[in-house]
């Protein structure tokens, strides 16, 4: 029983996998354009800018994320300085520096992290142009200073050209690259979470198999 538990994991496991490999081959093969659509520099499109450090800094989980120069969330806090749909990346720091993140709520913004939003959300969608970043982070690489604490500057950034297609060619790509998202990364409903799913339908099954009542010599309970 236990065995075919662990067999289920390890095949959800690896479909994960899979499915992870074929989300990044589509999303490189959507956002691979001809000479048809044009390269604009993000200045002329997005406004883009850093933050400030909250009055306080929370651990325990609120309804705002705290967003500054790390790949995941440095903290929480009560109140929000940042609209949601928006694209962060950080600004400097150690390891973060080409990270890009998509904000779908109302956050925090840091001010070692930069927001980059869309001016005219009918030429620019921003969901597209976290899409078009990811898969295209060594665009922002390329502008790191080195020397000291790794930076991104701003008059570098904004002139760091992106493929802007027409908007509803936009919008085929995003709803593609939100399904396969949805399946490799949801917590509630893809695949990670039917492997977690399972991972305690196991070790449920596991302490209720391994549990015995003690029998004494004289075979009595």
């Amino acid at each position: 029983i236990l065995d075919s538990f662990t067999e289920l994991t390890a095949e959800l496991t690896a479909e994960l996998t899979a499915r992870k490999k074929q989300y990044e081959y589509y999303r490189d093969e959507l956002l691979t354009f001809g000479d048809d659509v044009k390269f604009i520099e993000l200045g002329d499109i997005t406004n883009i800018s850093v933050g400030a450090k909250p009055d306080k800094i929370l651990e325990h989980k609120t309804e705002f994320k705290y967003i500054n120069a790390g790949t995941t969330e440095s903290g929480f806090t009560l109140n929000y300085n940042c609209e949601a749909d928006t694209v962060t990346t950080p600004s400097r720091g150690q390891g973060g520096i080409g990270f890009v993140g998509y904000q779908p709520y109302k956050f925090w913004l840091g001010p070692l992290c930069y927001k980059i939003q869309s001016i005219d959300k009918t030429i620019l969608m921003n969901k597209y142009l976290y899409y078009f970043l990811l898969s295209n982070n060594d665009f922002i690489l390329k502008l790191k200073k080195e020397g000291g604490v790794p930076a991104i500057n701003r008059a570098d950034l904004i002139k760091l050209s992106i493929e802007v297609p027409p908007l509803e060619e936009q919008k085929r790509i995003v709803d593609i690259l939100d399904r396969f998202d949805k399946l490799c990364n949801d917590i509630s409903e893809g695949l990670p979470a039917e492997i977690e799913a399972r991972k305690k339908q196991y070790e449920y099954y596991r302490n209720k198999l391994l549990y015995f009542k003690e029998v004494k010599r004289d075979g009595r309970i």
